[in-house]
Protein backbone atom coordinates (compact mmCIF):
# COMPACT_ATOMS: atom_id res chain seq x y z
CA UNK A 1 0.00 0.00 0.00
CA UNK A 2 1.57 3.27 -1.09
CA UNK A 3 0.62 6.58 0.49
CA UNK A 4 1.51 10.14 -0.44
CA UNK A 5 2.63 12.69 2.15
CA UNK A 6 -0.15 15.28 2.17
CA UNK A 7 -0.05 17.62 5.16
CA UNK A 8 1.20 18.78 8.50
CA UNK A 9 -1.49 19.90 10.93
CA UNK A 10 -0.43 22.06 13.85
CA UNK A 11 -2.84 22.36 16.76
CA UNK A 12 -2.67 25.66 18.57
CA UNK A 13 -4.03 27.46 21.61
CA UNK A 14 -4.96 30.36 19.31
CA UNK A 15 -4.72 29.31 15.65
CA UNK A 16 -5.31 32.85 14.35
CA UNK A 17 -2.34 34.21 16.32
CA UNK A 18 -0.18 31.29 15.13
CA UNK A 19 -1.32 31.91 11.53
CA UNK A 20 -0.27 35.56 11.87
CA UNK A 21 3.15 34.38 13.08
CA UNK A 22 3.73 32.03 10.12
CA UNK A 23 2.46 34.63 7.63
CA UNK A 24 4.59 37.42 9.11
CA UNK A 25 7.76 35.49 9.97
CA UNK A 26 7.93 32.70 7.38
CA UNK A 27 5.86 34.24 4.60
CA UNK A 28 3.51 31.23 4.45
CA UNK A 29 0.34 32.35 2.60
CA UNK A 30 -2.16 31.01 5.14
CA UNK A 31 -5.83 31.71 4.49
CA UNK A 32 -8.83 31.23 6.75
CA UNK A 33 -11.08 28.29 5.85
CA UNK A 34 -14.46 28.43 7.55
CA UNK A 35 -17.29 25.99 8.02
CA UNK A 36 -20.35 25.99 10.24
CA UNK A 37 -18.27 24.24 12.90
CA UNK A 38 -15.07 26.30 13.08
CA UNK A 39 -12.33 28.15 11.23
CA UNK A 40 -8.81 26.96 10.56
CA UNK A 41 -5.91 28.41 8.57
CA UNK A 42 -4.44 26.57 5.60
CA UNK A 43 -1.96 26.84 2.74
CA UNK A 44 -1.74 24.26 -0.03
CA UNK A 45 1.42 24.55 -2.10
CA UNK A 46 1.95 21.98 -4.82
CA UNK A 47 -0.36 19.47 -3.14
CA UNK A 48 1.38 19.75 0.25
CA UNK A 49 -0.76 21.35 2.90
CA UNK A 50 0.01 23.06 6.18
CA UNK A 51 -3.01 23.66 8.36
CA UNK A 52 -3.33 25.38 11.72
CA UNK A 53 -6.24 24.21 13.86
CA UNK A 54 -7.62 25.35 17.18
CA UNK A 55 -6.75 22.52 19.56
CA UNK A 56 -10.16 22.49 21.28
CA UNK A 57 -12.05 22.37 18.00
CA UNK A 58 -9.80 19.97 16.10
CA UNK A 59 -10.33 16.79 18.08
CA UNK A 60 -10.91 15.51 21.58
CA UNK A 61 -7.47 13.93 21.75
CA UNK A 62 -5.64 17.13 20.84
CA UNK A 63 -6.71 19.32 23.76
CA UNK A 64 -5.05 20.58 25.81
CA UNK A 65 -1.99 20.96 23.57
CA UNK A 66 0.67 18.51 24.72
CA UNK A 67 4.06 19.25 23.22
CA UNK A 68 5.26 15.69 23.78
CA UNK A 69 2.54 14.06 21.69
CA UNK A 70 -0.12 15.98 19.84
CA UNK A 71 0.95 19.42 18.62
CA UNK A 72 1.84 18.07 15.18
CA UNK A 73 -0.28 15.75 13.10
CA UNK A 74 1.20 14.08 10.05
CA UNK A 75 -1.31 13.40 7.30
CA UNK A 76 -0.86 11.05 4.35
CA UNK A 77 -3.27 10.73 1.43
CA UNK A 78 -4.37 7.19 0.61
CA UNK A 79 -6.35 6.01 -2.40
CA UNK A 80 -8.54 3.48 -0.56
CA UNK A 81 -9.67 3.56 3.08
CA UNK A 82 -10.68 -0.11 3.34
CA UNK A 83 -7.49 -1.29 1.62
CA UNK A 84 -5.41 0.82 3.97
CA UNK A 85 -7.25 -0.58 7.00
CA UNK A 86 -6.37 -4.08 5.79
CA UNK A 87 -2.74 -2.97 5.44
CA UNK A 88 -2.67 -1.47 8.98
CA UNK A 89 -4.00 -4.71 10.41
CA UNK A 90 -1.50 -6.80 8.43
CA UNK A 91 1.49 -4.86 9.78
CA UNK A 92 0.11 -4.63 13.32
CA UNK A 93 0.18 -0.82 13.61
CA UNK A 94 -1.69 0.52 16.65
CA UNK A 95 -5.07 1.68 15.33
CA UNK A 96 -6.38 4.73 17.20
CA UNK A 97 -9.49 5.84 15.33
CA UNK A 98 -11.36 5.37 12.05
CA UNK A 99 -14.02 7.58 10.50
CA UNK A 100 -15.45 7.90 6.98
CA UNK A 101 -12.33 9.66 5.66
CA UNK A 102 -9.41 9.14 8.05
CA UNK A 103 -7.58 6.24 9.68
CA UNK A 104 -5.47 7.36 12.64
CA UNK A 105 -2.62 5.19 13.92
CA UNK A 106 0.02 5.78 16.57
CA UNK A 107 3.72 5.89 15.73
CA UNK A 108 6.36 4.39 18.06
CA UNK A 109 6.77 7.78 19.82
CA UNK A 110 3.06 8.12 20.54
CA UNK A 111 2.27 10.64 17.77
CA UNK A 112 -1.05 10.38 15.99
CA UNK A 113 -0.48 9.82 12.26
CA UNK A 114 -3.47 10.31 9.99
CA UNK A 115 -4.09 8.55 6.67
CA UNK A 116 -7.10 9.78 4.72
CA UNK A 117 -8.79 9.97 1.37
CA UNK A 118 -9.14 13.79 1.44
Amino acid sequence: MQSKFRAVFLTCDDAEVTADFYRDVAGVPLEAVSSDEYTYWMSDIGGLQIALHDAKSFADYSYPPNSSSNLTHLYFRIPDLEGFLDHVQSVGAPLIEVDDVVVTVEDPDGRKVMFGTA
